[in-house]
């Protein structure tokens, strides 16, 4: 018996980096290179340089936590897709009641809490759709070429890799400089990226839901053990999701890096001024 749930531990604990490991990656990496970025803007221009992403960037974020409350069932009691006067900071906020005997509802204050990095990245892949199909086609070819058998093996990075490469080179050409679209699509590219970080409520948040998706997936292994079904090779066939899901925070991600380096060359240009 103690062997079978020490099993169920470990069967678990692989379901669940199989289904939400890479998003929790690709989410703590943006955390980084976003927070780093505004801490530039704001050096440089205090919280002008903060609002000049956030009027796009918030909205978006606040947009995709509402999206997640309605998909799970919670009541949205308040939100503010963007406000500038709050004492504490804040940008924007979505208030959510649930059902705290609903397991659906519960999980699903995981995905509400990433949501930001999933409307972020969904936001990011229709402007580049729109604005510049000859690139999404480029990060669509990589996508259909893509499987991942092992999400944090060396084949994962060596696909994000060739992922990260397709794309600087298809959307950083010399003939991109004389296309408005490529201008305008770096500058929607700046203001989304600079707001897909969590808060911490948003973490805290995902926190708890993300220990009652581990629980629900224990419990399900455990019943399938007893009826001879291998949940696991189940829930780890999720190769077509990984797939998008590191094709375009690619995307996401090169995006942050470039704003990043952008607000590095605003602050020291900013310091050489005064």
């Amino acid at each position: 018996m103690e062997q079978q749930l020490l099993e169920a531990l470990k069967i678990s604990s692989l379901e669940l980096i199989s289904l939400v490991g890479p998003l929790i990656v690709i989410g703590l990496i943006l955390g980084i290179m976003e927070r780093k970025a505004n801490r530039y803007f704001f050096a440089a221009y205090g919280m002008k340089g903060i609002l000049a992403t956030a009027w796009l960037g918030t909205p978006i974020h606040e947009l995709g936590h509402a999206l997640m409350c309605l998909i799970f069932g919670h009541k949205i009691t308040d939100i503010k897709l963007l406000t500038l006067n709050r004492a504490d900071g804040t940008l924007g906020y979505v208030s959510h009641s649930y059902n705290c005997k609903s397991v659906y509802q519960t999980v699903g204050n995981f995905f509400i809490g990433i949501a930001p990095i999933i409307s972020g990245i969904a936001a990011l892949s229709l402007g580049l759709y729109f604005l510049l199909p000859h690139s999404f086609k480029a990060l669509e070819g990589v996508r259909q070429a893509t499987v991942l058998s092992q999400p944090f093996g060396s084949t994962f990075f060596q696909r994000f890799a060739n992922a990260s490469l397709v794309f600087s080179q298809s959307i950083f050409t010399v003939s991109n400089l004389t296309n408005l679209k490529f201008w305008v699509f770096l500058l929607f590219a700046i203001n989304v990226s600079s707001h897909m970080a969590l808060s911490w409520a948003d973490i805290k948040g995902a926190t708890h839901g993300l220990v009652t998706l581990y629980v629900v997936l224990f419990f399900l292994t455990i019943m399938g053990q007893s009826i001879g079904v291998n949940a696991y090779s189940y829930i780890s066939q999720v190769d077509r999701y990984n797939a998008y899901l590191l094709t375009f925070s690619t995307l996401a991600l090169i995006c942050s890096l470039f704003t990043l380096g952008l607000s590095f060359l605003v602050y020291q240009c900013k310091l050489l001024a005064s």
